[in-house]
């Protein structure tokens, strides 16, 4: 292998922005070909943090993941998974973190982030829809929601948010 993301055949933490709709059915069915975010080298070089910086780069990826989620789903709903380090390979988004996962196991998802509350992001939700995640992560009501909305952790074995809750199943 030559891409340093999919080099590695240990485990790898990996984030997946999703709908309820999608996380429902990942948590149930598992899925391929999915658009993911982890820590790259990449994603160090851009932001600048050591081989130290371990969680400050997870959370990294994670609120990265939250912001293309965001542009694409009009939320910030982020699934958590251990994969085998085989399964992710290089997609566009490499410089964010960006990554494609083969493969997901439902067995492999740990944990899920989401706001308390999706009200708080509507407006952001609204000002960066369908924006590429460098267009959305610059966008001031994106900031603005990063600095004042932390996610919140949820363990997997919590519910999940209803499918009818998308803000795009509400139209």
């Amino acid at each position: 292998m030559t891409d340093s993301t999919a080099a590695c055949s240990s485990q790898r933490l990996v984030f997946l922005p999703t709908d309820a709709q999608g996380a429902r059915r990942l948590r149930a069915e598992g899925g391929s070909g999915l658009q993911a975010f982890t820590v790259t080298p990449q994603l160090r070089s851009v932001l600048d943090l050591s081989a130290g910086d371990e969680e400050q780069a997870e959370r990294a990826a994670m609120v990265i993941g939250s912001v293309w989620g965001l542009a694409r789903f009009g939320r910030r709903l982020v699934l958590v998974a251990q994969v085998p380090g085989t399964l992710v390979g290089p997609n566009d988004e490499v410089d964010n973190g960006g990554v494609t996962l083969a493969r997901l196991e439902p067995s492999w998802i740990t944990a899920w982030f989401a706001d308390d509350d999706d009200e708080v992001a509507a407006e952001a939700a609204g000002a960066v829809a369908g924006m590429v995640i460098d267009d959305a992560w610059n966008d001031v009501t994106v900031q603005s929601l990063l600095a004042q909305h932390e996610l919140s952790w949820h363990d997997i074995t919590e519910e999940l948010p209803a499918a009818d809750s998308d803000p795009h199943a509400k139209v």
